[in-house]
């Protein structure tokens, strides 16, 4: 066989000796590659990785030499996929990885035909495979970089360039930044880079089986008004094709989905109606055949064609409706999947039932149209039962059905198939003559017995005792509330029975309803619910973002638990509803096949707004403006504006106090975080954001602003950080916990640091090394700390328990664990359950996650703590909290502040301080407290109270002196003197 000669250009020897395999291929079987192992998980440790590409040489040899030099070919990219996630790994690792890589990937490449074999991947992947080969890692960083920062759309142009095979290229925005060209080969565009994107957006059947499909379909970076669009439908066992009438619109939703920065593709919408009875041999009998949904669209130099296959979730269920049958027993249903993609298929029934009747829990099931098999007997089949028999009616092919409500718990749903013995002996499952609305209509929605028929139009009896459906929402103008009616069935229904219990609950957050009532004699009830929380006693806020589940509470006496519920009637067809409220975007959808009501609550951005093309163009707005920066104006932000708390809290009281001319804006992530009294909240990445970002005279963070910010001259930035670094922070950080954005990023902040604050001198040092700052930092200690030291310390501390709920006498227990770069974030290591079985009752415990695992928290559901990750007042836990339990978190260098025992559960301490992280300090030798492995280790520490014995007392004391001399109450007062001093040019405004 001829081969690619690729082993004689490198790859021979490229790891050492690698030992040839022989393969044993017959003449007259098809070639099969040999078994290679899937290639390892991307890590700090390459010695799979070598291990994986020896073998992989090895494997090589063997596959040039013994089939041909197209399947050798396609070999080697199926390998060069398989590297791609370490390619991309290569950011978070060192030049060891990187020489392994780019040996083998510059050996393939140079072996079977230049760049030119990587014409079958998309075009990063390209771009990086020839950097990684080319041994230009600078590059390749910048391009990772580039690729977090704005996403992976880019520009296409057309071209006459000679070396490109087509006529229109990519230009991503990284080309400008790379230290030399790239061949420009790399950028041609084809198939794998132009697929067709499509979506179902909306599936309906009408009388006679007319079926309207709606859906959007574009090809990315070509403007849909540009390309012809044909959809048809494509018989599978055949070349028979039906082209299909196309009504093109517009759709703003697709730019959502699309996230693409430099182009719209609201035009790709379309529409299509298939007369489902007139296609070729549908009706014929004893034929079953598939028609699949084919999508052409073809522009001046380009043509792509593939099926539809994903649907927009919000408008089109997961089951698809089932229309009306095409005659006594055939239909046409719809199926869908990612790999076959939207199709209708046709289904022969041997039986199917013409009428269906429920009244009470009474079943009857008829067989009365022309063309009707009549079954000799019908029966209900569950898994792992005996089959119920149905009572046929005399000389009437009507079969009648007694269901006993006692066999299912009130909490639970079961679903029976309706079976038929055939006059031949065969038992086949029933189908329904009917459309599945016609169905539907057959038992009320509410009604504990139902009928429902499957995807494939079979008939299915569910029983739920106690079931409950919502018909209607609707926003309260003014009141901030929603309010949800709906009808119960079963159990409840009468006015002197207690209104059903409704909430809405995330894994982090819980909403009950303000009210409940009937509305009638019939089962009709109401609840309506709070859009605004004050959870914490400092105000009303809206509803921390999330999926709220519309749940019902069962009572005990019918079983107990949470249940579920589903929109029906009037509220399915209306869904997705928007409800308007200024501080939410509100929207209430249908999810799964039951289309369970679910309430989305997100920051209230216009819908043009949340599109990567309207971003990128605020982006690009907000680096070109000219609008003067007003000195008169602060932006505060803190963690992404996810809090309004840290130093910066502190440095805006006291500014409010002794500057209140100024303007003092925070940045919020949404409006679910309150701001200090006096203060602004503006929406992150609003246009009014954008504007304050580039035009404030102040810049007051703790963390670090996005990767398109650049400091404007006349703006004062002030870096406060977020703490006294334990671990390694900054170019610090080991490069496996980093991203190459990351990095670039913290090379541009610290240069335009006009002060950084810190707590003390050793944060002083380290921070400014560790970020590149050039100047002088501020050693004032921690504004945020001032709270803990002042006088009115014990009041603030009753007063917080209070707010909190905490019960006289209560001990508590405030765990502050950080986050880990490797480690699920939703999971931490104390145990609460049996924490909470080993402290007894006298104790109550407070968890506080970290602010970059806070989305990922699942603490509903549970009586084993408080979740106070969302709380605005970190010092109030401090004040509240008998004593604290952290790890590796800065929370030790501030509650120290408060002379209250520290406890460290800290079980992959080797790993972190080792590997992982890294520390600055000792901690085994430092730490103010002792440091345990497990929750039972915890438990009993705290039982002895190890933390105020010594030696933990002195170590105490030396750690105050060491990091806390500065916190004495008055530090926010020092930064507000510094800075607006130092740029008022006044002397002080300490009076």
């Amino acid at each position: 066989m001829k081969g690619t000669h690729w082993l004689k250009q490198g790859v021979r020897g490229l790891l050492g000796r690698a030992p040839r395999q022989t393969l044993e291929v017959s003449s007259t079987s098809p070639w099969v590659a040999p078994e290679l192992p899937p290639v390892p998980v991307p890590g700090p440790d390459t010695a799979a990785l070598a291990s994986w590409l020896q073998e992989a040489a090895a494997i090589a040899e063997a596959v040039n030499a013994e089939t041909t030099e197209a399947r050798a070919r396609q070999w080697c990219i199926d390998r060069l996929e398989d590297l791609q996630p370490h390619v991309e790994y290569l950011q978070h690792s060192g030049e060891e990885h990187f020489m392994l890589l780019q040996k083998f990937i510059a050996a393939v490449i140079q072996g079977v035909g230049g760049t030119e074999v990587l014409r079958s991947l998309g075009v990063h992947q390209r771009v990086l495979l020839s950097l990684t080969a080319d041994g230009r890692r600078g590059d390749l960083l910048l391009v990772l970089a580039d690729l977090q920062d704005n996403g992976r759309s880019y520009r296409t142009e057309a071209t006459s360039d000679p070396q490109v095979a087509g006529s229109r290229a990519a230009a991503p925005g990284y080309l400008v930044l790379l230290s030399e060209p790239i061949d420009s080969r790399l950028l041609s565009l084809g198939a794998v880079d132009l697929p067709v994107k499509a979506q179902l957006t909306r599936f309906e059947w009408a009388e006679q089986g007319t079926l309207t499909i709606g859906a959007w379909a574009y090809l990315p970076g070509i403007n849909p008004a540009d390309c012809e669009l044909r959809v048809e439908l494509r018989q599978q066992e055949s070349a028979t094709a039906v082209a299909l009438a196309v009504t093109r619109g517009t759709d703003q939703r697709v730019d959502t989905t699309a996230a693409d920065r430099f182009r719209s593709y609201a035009g790709a919408a379309f529409t299509v109606e298939v007369d489902t009875p007139a296609l070729p041999g549908v009706q014929e009998s004893g034929r079953s055949s598939e028609w699949f949904f084919h999508v052409t669209l073809l522009s001046e130099d380009f043509t792509a064609s593939d099926r539809i296959r994903v649907r927009n979730q919000d408008l089109v269920p997961r089951r698809l409706p089932v229309g009306a049958s095409l005659n006594a027993r055939t239909r046409a249903i719809a199926l869908m999947d990612a790999d076959k993609g939207l199709r209708l298929k046709t289904i022969r029934y041997s039986c199917a039932a013409s009428t269906v009747h429920v009244e009470g829990n009474v079943v009857t099931v008829g067989f009365g149209r022309t063309g009707d098999v009549v079954p000799a007997a019908l029966y209900l089949e569950a898994e792992g039962e005996n089959a119920q028999e149905f009572r046929q009616e005399a000389n009437e092919p009507t079969f009648t059905l007694h269901m006993s409500r006692d066999e299912v718990p009130g909490n639970q749903e079961k679903r029976w198939t309706v079976k038929a013995l055939l006059p031949n002996g065969r038992t086949v499952p029933v189908g329904w003559a009917g459309s599945g609305s016609d169905l539907s209509a057959v038992s009320a929605p509410s009604a504990a017995l139902r009928m429902e028929c499957t995807g494939y139009g079979y008939l299915q009896v569910s029983l739920r005792p106690l079931r409950l459906t919502l018909s209607s929402a609707r926003m309260v103008d003014g009141a901030g509330t929603v309010i949800l009616e709906g009808q119960t069935g079963g159990g409840y229904g009468h006015k002197d029975a207690a209104v059903p219990m409704l909430m809405l609950l995330t894994a982090r957050n819980e909403v009950r309803a303000s009210s409940a009532r009937w509305l009638d004699n019939a089962g009709r009830f109401q609840a309506e619910f709070p859009l605004v929380q004050d959870r914490w006693g400092y105000g009303e806020s809206a509803l921390e973002p999330g999926h709220y589940r519309v749940l019902h509470r069962i009572p005990e006496e019918c079983g107990g638990g949470v249940a579920r519920v589903p929109a029906l009637g009037g509220l399915l067809t209306s869904l997705p509803l928007h409800l308007g409220h200024d501080l939410m975007h509100l929207e209430l959808v249908g999810e799964g096949n039951e289309q369970d009501l679910v309430l989305r609550v997100a920051a209230p951005r216009n819908p043009d707004d949340r599109t990567a093309l309207r971003r990128s163009q605020a982006i690009a707005d907000y680096a070109q403006t000219a609008d003067p920066v007003d000195s008169e104006i602060v932006l505060f932000e803190s963690f992404d504006g996810k809090s309004s708390s840290d130093s910066g809290r502190a440095i805006s009281n006291v500014l409010g106090e002794r500057i209140p001319r100024l303007q003092r804006y925070w940045t919020i992530a949404d409006f679910s975080v309150p701001v200090p009294p006096g203060c602004t909240p503006v929406l992150r990445e609003s246009p009014e954001w954008f504007k304050l970002l580039a035009t404030a005279g102040y810049l007051v963070n703790n963390n670090n602003f996005p990767h398109y910010f650049r400091k404007r001259p006349g703006q004062f930035y002030l870096q406060t950080w977020h703490g006294t670094p334990l671990k390694r922070v900054g170019t610090d950080t080991p490069i496996a916990g980093t991203t190459a954005s990351y990095r670039a990023l913290i090379s541009r902040e610290g240069a335009v640091w006009d002060m950084l604050l810190a707590q003390n001198e050793f944060a002083a040092d380290t921070l400014a090394a560790a970020f590149g700052y050039r100047g002088e930092p501020a050693v004032f200690g921690y504004p945020r700390n001032d709270a803990l030291a002042a006088d009115t310390a014990p009041a603030r501390r009753a007063e917080a328990r209070r707010r909190l709920g905490i019960e006289s006498g209560k001990k508590v227990l405030l765990y502050v664990p950080t986050w880990r770069d490797n480690r699920d974030a939703a999971n931490p290591y104390l145990d609460f359950e049996a924490a909470a079985a080993g402290l007894g009752e006298d104790y109550l415990m407070l968890y506080r996650g970290h602010h970059k695992i806070a989305g990922k928290r699942k603490t509903t559901g549970q009586d084993f703590y408080l979740d106070v990750t969302a709380h605005p007042e970190i010092n109030d836990l401090y004040l509240a909290a008998d004593l604290l339990v952290t790890d590796y978190s800065s929370a030790m260098f501030d509650f120290c502040v408060t002379g209250k025992p520290m406890y460290f559960l800290t079980p992959d301490l080797a790993r972190y301080r080792d590997s992982e992280r890294g520390f600055y300090i000792d901690l085994e030798t430092e730490a103010p407290g002792p440091l345990v492995e497990t929750t039972e280790e915890l438990v009993a520490a705290i039982r002895a109270a190890e933390a105020a014995a010594e030696p933990y007392r002195s170590r105490h004391r030396k750690f105050t002196l060491r990091y806390l001399t500065a916190d004495d109450g008055a530090a926010a007062i020092r930064v507000v003197n510094a800075v607006w001093s130092l740029t008022e040019g006044t002397t002080s405004i300490n009076s």
